[in-house]
């Protein structure tokens, strides 16, 4: 069933999600940890600053904002490509 929280379907994906996470490589773990923050984190702030700047006028905030988000997300680019080297 689709909201059954008892599902034998759930338990089978909590234990592959299990399995795979204790297979998996300490480094490779942290670094999707690290680029799923700072990818959310940039897209939060980008979004939110151009929704200030277009819809509340407050373009100082908004326009900060909104470059420090693509800043995150242009950092989140690198460590993706140092990661994948």
């Amino acid at each position: 069933m689709f909201l059954d929280p008892l599902s034998p379907d759930d338990e089978e994906a909590d234990r592959d999600l299990r399995r795979g996470l204790r297979d998996a490589a300490p480094e490779t773990l942290r670094a999707f940890v690290v680029l799923a923050v700072t990818v959310q984190v940039g897209l939060f702030a980008a979004a939110l600053g151009v929704m200030l700047a277009a819809f509340r006028g407050q373009r100082a905030l908004g326009g900060a904002l909104a470059a420090g988000g693509l800043a995150v997300l242009g950092l989140s680019v690198v460590l993706y490509r140092r990661y994948r080297s």
